[in-house]
Formats: structure tokens, sequence, C-alpha cells
């Protein structure tokens, strides 16, 4: 996605219409056979059924007889087109592009959060999601929070309103995107991973402190071996390269306070001795601390 920082004459992510726990009349029934005309992704909170046109999901039909098909709970016809029912659980979503069918019912209650919305078709490029399909997010917890935000904020009419639902809309589709790009692990060991990357993150912040293998085991009541396999799948460092890499971009950061001294900068980034900072500076950042201040 493109990113236009222009205040005028600029593209921008605009809300058309948007709903945060939204609650329809029970096994209420949604049907557009040429979509909303913009996009609209969902956050599904209550068992429905999705229909897709048959020309365009690959199922296991494909290899059933034509006259089979006719009776099968799963596929119907609906204006002269046949169409493939699928089952979405509490936490799926899905990204509708304009001009495609939406066609969806509550096996029940009806309830999910929305937001149409319309940009630019370049804006959209390279999105790592695939349209018109269901997908499930290995963590949903920004995708939930960045749809109430949205809601706030269409409904508030603040100041710069626009400007903040581009930017939460942007967040949506990253958050979404990265719930289903990230390592399989990811995925598959949801608990394991939130865990992790808060205790990352509070590593990271607190990264001058003496963080050795032993103590991150005991903390996070992983093995040494597990510790390893996971932080690698879900962060691509180990715990030691990710902290000297914190520590390097503390010391960039205080290096341009020219009241502190070289050796007070190590210190403070939690480096006990000066060769050794100087040594991983300089692998880091391809000069030397001090050639770095005085660029």
């Amino acid at each position: 996605m493109s990113a236009k920082l222009t205040d005028e004459g600029e593209s921008l992510f605009k809300t058309d219409y948007c709903g945060y726990n939204y609650h329809n009349p029970d096994k209420d029934i949604i049907y557009r056979p040429n979509g909303s005309g913009d996009y609209l992704f969902l956050h599904i909170t209550s068992p429905m059924y999705f229909y897709f046109p048959a020309s365009e999901v690959h199922t296991h039909f494909s290899d059933t007889p034509e006259h089979a098909l006719t009776n099968h709970p799963d596929i119907i016809e609906r204006d002269g087109v046949k169409l493939v029912r699928k089952t979405a659980t509490p936490g799926d979503c899905i990204l509708f592009s304009p001009g495609n069918i939406q066609y969806y019912e509550a096996i029940t209650s009806f309830s999910n959060s929305f937001v149409h919305f319309s940009c630019d078709p370049e804006e959209i490029q390279g999105l790592q999601i695939s349209m018109n399909t269901l997908f499930h997010p290995g963590d949903d917890e920004m995708i939930v929070d960045t749809l109430r935000k949205i809601q706030f904020e269409y409904l508030s009419r603040q100041q710069r309103r626009e400007r903040m639902i581009d930017l939460l809309i942007k967040q949506l589709l990253i958050a979404a995107e990265r719930s289903v790009t990230g390592p399989a692990e990811e995925i598959e060991q949801t608990e394991i991973y939130s865990f992790l990357t808060a205790y990352r993150v509070n590593m990271l912040q607190r990264c001058s402190e003496e963080w050795s293998i032993k103590k991150i085991c005991k903390e996070t009541h992983l093995g040494r071996s597990q510790l390893y396999h996971y932080y690698k799948a879900f962060f691509y460092a180990s715990p030691n390269d990710d902290i000297i890499a914190a520590r390097i971009d503390k010391a960039k950061h205080l290096l341009t306070n020219k009241e502190l001294r070289i050796l007070d900068v190590a210190a403070q980034c939690g480096f006990t001795n000066i060769n050794h900072f100087n040594r991983y500076f300089k692998q880091e950042c391809g000069m030397s601390p001090s050639e770095y201040r005085g660029k």
C-alpha cells in the first residue's frame, strides 16, 4: 500500500459506513449481487453462511457429477448463478472488493464488525490478503480494536477526522495482512506468540538491563531450545541479537546529545565494556560511535 502525505489532492482511504459489534435481526440475510460499490471488511462474531460463485471456488465438488449437485445442501442457485456455501465461525474475516457479490446470512444470531471504505485502487495493490474469500487471523486483537476506533472516529466528527480514518484503515489492513502472512508457528501457537511478543517488548524497552538466556528461560518458562525455536520463528532473530540491536538503536539516539561522553552512552545502553560497544556499534552501523556523532 502506498501512502501520500500531502494534505491537498491526496488519495485517502475513506469510510463510507461502519459498525462495531453490530447486530442485525436473527437469521438476517445480506444479498448484494453486484457488491456495495466499495470495499467491505468484515470481522465475524457469530456463525454465518457465506455464498461464493462456484466458478471462483476450488472445492471437493469439482469431481461430483452435475446431477448430484442439484440437491447438494452446500450448492444453491440464485439469479442464475451457482453458488457454494461456506460456514464462517466467530473470528473469521473477509475483504470484499468492489463489484463482487456479497451474500451471507446468520445461522442464528447476526453480529459482526465491519467497515465499508473506498480508495484509489493503487492504494491497495500488493496487499497480501486474498479478497472475496474467508480467512481466519492468527490473532485478531488488533483487528477488533482498530474496527472499534474506526467507528469512534466515524461518529465523532472531530478535527482531522478524515486523516485519522485514513490511517486507521491502513492499520486495519496491515493487521489483517500480518495475521495471515506471519510464520506458521505464529498462527498455530497464538498464545505463545502473544505472550512472547509482550515479553519481548518489555525486554527491549529495558534493553540496558542484564538479559541472560538463563533469565529469559526462567521468566518465560521455556527451555533453551524452545526459546530459540519460537524466538527465531516469530522475530527472525536470536534474543541476544535482538537486545544488541535495541541497545545500538538507543545508542544512536543518545549520541545526538553531545553532553554525553561516548563512555556514558555505552553505560546507559547496557555495555559494561567500551571495546564491546565500539565493536558492536561498528558492526551494526558501519562506523564508530565517534564517527556517527560527527557525521
